[in-house]
Formats: structure tokens, sequence, C-alpha cells
């Protein structure tokens, strides 16, 4: 069955609720990367903010080490509160965090690829489906031609191909996404969405030994379930926004 995680977020005291007039100073950056990603050595630049810095990482792998991620400091935008939507049993595998701050150039935390946990881990012990499917992940098309994908032999769990496109959204920064992996039976497609962030994607499943070559660009519908799901499986989700309560999915605490 779908199992549906909602996080309700609401942010309390000066964190977005600022009345001064004095403006703060946050970095200023966005990149994607397709690999592991390191900004400790990075310079930014500074802008003037007039309620709070922020910072969001949203990372889509196909589980079979071929991530995008997209890194966003600046600006919060938004409203203060609002929920984190996520579906247990969905694949591709992905992640989002935001975090929000309210001193000068507070927005300095999430800096490398150590902020994401694994979002490829074999299953133990290592067991095969017998099923083989292409995998690649990128913002282009071409990124994922089969000529350009890997070939993978798929987990256990997963005995099934699949094939989409989307999006990934943080605030006013969005890209497009294209990817081909592995899925389960079930076919589930749900990505991480909240009022800052999204990772919308579409996409069908198909049997067979690399059925999953056909153009990643035509327009799907919503992967439907045609047979039972198995286990519900606990996607790696953290969501780490700055708030002074606890809540579903993730350690959430207040920074000033």
């Amino acid at each position: 069955m779908r199992v549906t995680r909602a996080i309700l977020l609401c942010f309390f005291g000066a964190v977005l609720c600022l009345t001064g007039s004095q403006a703060l100073q946050c970095y200023s950056f966005e990149h994607i990367y397709f690999g592991p990603f390191d900004l400790s050595a990075m310079k930014f630049p500074n802008i003037s903010c007039p309620q709070a810095c922020f910072e969001a990482v949203l990372s889509l792998d196909t589980g079979y080490r071929a991530p995008v991620t997209v890194v966003q400091k600046g600006c919060w935008t938004g409203p203060p509160t609002g929920q984190m939507q996520a579906n247990q049993d969905a694949l591709p595998p992905d992640y989002s965090v935001v975090r929000g701050c309210a001193t000068d150039l507070c927005n300095a935390d999430l800096m490398t690829h150590d902020s994401i946990p694994n979002l490829r881990p074999a299953p133990d012990p290592p067991t095969l489906s017998g099923t083989e499917c292409y995998a690649c992940a990128g913002v282009h098309p071409e990124d994922c031609a089969p000529n350009k994908s890997r070939r993978v032999q798929c987990h256990q769990d997963q005995s099934v191909c699949f094939q989409g496109n989307g999006r990934m959204t943080v605030g006013n920064f969005s890209v497009p996404v294209y990817i081909r992996t592995c899925h389960r039976p079930s076919c589930t497609t749900m990505g991480t969405t909240s009022p800052w962030t999204a990772i919308d994607l579409q996409g069908s499943c198909c049997e067979g030994h690399l059925c999953n070559k056909d153009t990643v660009t035509q327009t799907f519908t919503t992967a439907a379930a045609t047979v039972p799901p198995q286990a519900p499986h606990i996607m790696a989700l953290l969501l780490t926004v700055l708030l002074p309560v606890g809540a579903l999915g993730g350690h959430i605490n207040l920074s000033t």
C-alpha cells in the first residue's frame, strides 16, 4: 500500500518573524552536482536578506551510484509553516534537507556530500533479482541515452525497469531531471515535496532485459501499481528545519 508521510513544519519566535529593519547578510550559491561535493574551501558572495538565511540540498539517485544533487544558499522565501511529504515505498531514492537561520552568514552548515545519507545501500546479504536495467541520472536527455547509461544488475526486491523525467526545485531554482534505473513491481514513484522544495517525478516501468530504453522526454502518466507492493521500504529522508520541537522524519532544532 502507499504510505505517505506528512511532516508539519512550524517556525516560532524570531526565526522568520523578524520585525526589525536591519537586513541580514547571507551566503548566496546554487549549483548542480553529479557526484560528491565539497564546498568547504569555496568563497561565497554575500547578499542582504530581509528576514532570514537558508540553505537546502536535494538529491535524486538511481540507487546504483548515479546521483543528481542540487545545492542552494540564499534568502529565506516562502511560508513560515508547511508540510514535507514523502512516500516510504517510492523509488528512485531521493533526499531533501532544508535549513533556515537568522544570524549573519549562518547558512554555512550544509557544505559537503556528508549532509546526504547513503541513497544506494546494497542488500545484506547481497542478492540480485536477475533483472538487468539501464541506470542513469542527468539534467539533459542525452545524459540518459541508452549508450551513455550503465547496465546494472538489480537488487532482489527490484525486478522491473524504470524510466522517467521530472524537475528538482529549490525556491526559484529549478532543473529538469531524466532517469533510468531498477524499480519494484509496485512502480511507486513520488519525490519529496514541501512548500520550499520539490522533487517531482513521472515515469513508467517495464518487464524484460534492458527494457527501459525508450525516450525519457516522453510524457508519462502517474505510475500505477500493477501488483501488491512488497514490505514497506524506509526511504532515506531527513528534514532539518530550525524548529524548537521534534517532528517525524528527522531531528529538528532551533539555531540562531
